[in-house]
């Protein structure tokens, strides 16, 4: 079988910015991959939106969310793919398309989870607000000098999971929040699977409103920096 690349991009009432990000997806990534846009209800104007501006790609599907919100769209897309790798990608990503080959040669190259980082050398953030940059930093200094999680920016939902590495986890935890790629990253961690992190860009949206409510997400975050933590006194990692 040919290694396949399944990004998958969740969406909820984007605006007209979607055409970029798939656009540049499209036109620029050489590896063999599908683009699976899930959604949470038939009427988001964001299907019309991209129907529109892309009538008959062969790459691009569509994936009805099994319930709602960010984290069961990911694990609805989890569920309903198959390629030997999957990448979540966020709709309003328009710096990265350029690193989507890089991730699955990674892959190809023996990695079962690639995760872009904005804390490694070439990698940055811009345009954060000032409390939620302080304490992403802050998460990714406690993970490097106090754990042994090898992921400097453990936040950042923007990752490439081997279908090996999501075949292995028996259960998915979380529901509020952004955790679901920290969750996946954790406990493969503490399984032992080869990651790498490598340069990414990533710059808050100018455009829409952030979804990202952050007091009312921090102690999903906690759960799983509790895991980490443990993982890093209990158990040997290899």
């Amino acid at each position: 079988m040919t290694d396949s690349l399944d990004i998958l991009v969740p969406v909820y009432n984007e605006d007209k910015e979607i055409i970029k990000t798939l656009k540049q997806i499209l036109d620029n990534v050489r590896c063999n991959f599908n683009l699976y846009i899930c959604y949470d209800y038939d009427e988001d104007p964001t299907l019309d939106i991209i129907r529109r501006n892309f009538p008959g790609s062969s790459k691009v599907k569509f994936l009805k969310n099994n319930s709602t919100g960010f984290n069961q769209a990911l694990i609805t897309g989890i569920k309903k793919t198959n390629g030997e790798a999957l990448m979540i990608f966020m709709a309003d990503d328009h710096e990265n398309f350029n690193i989507i080959d890089e991730c699955f040669q990674k892959f190809t190259d023996g990695y079962d989870l690639v995760c872009p980082s904005r804390f490694v050398k070439g990698g940055r953030m811009e345009g954060n607000p000032m409390v939620k940059e302080i304490l992403t930093r802050l998460a990714s200094i406690f993970f490097q000098y106090f754990t042994t999680f090898p992921i400097k920016d453990s936040t950042n939902s923007f990752r490439l999971f081997s279908r090996k590495v999501l075949d292995k986890i028996e259960k998915y935890e979380s529901e509020k929040g952004f955790t679901l790629s920290l969750e996946i990253t954790a406990k493969a961690h503490r399984m032992g699977f080869r990651m790498i992190e490598i340069p990414s860009i990533w710059i808050e949206r100018k455009v829409g409103e952030s979804r990202f409510k952050l007091f009312s997400f921090l102690p999903p975050y906690i759960k799983w920096l509790i895991y980490i933590i443990k993982t890093s006194v209990f158990y040997k990692v290899k």
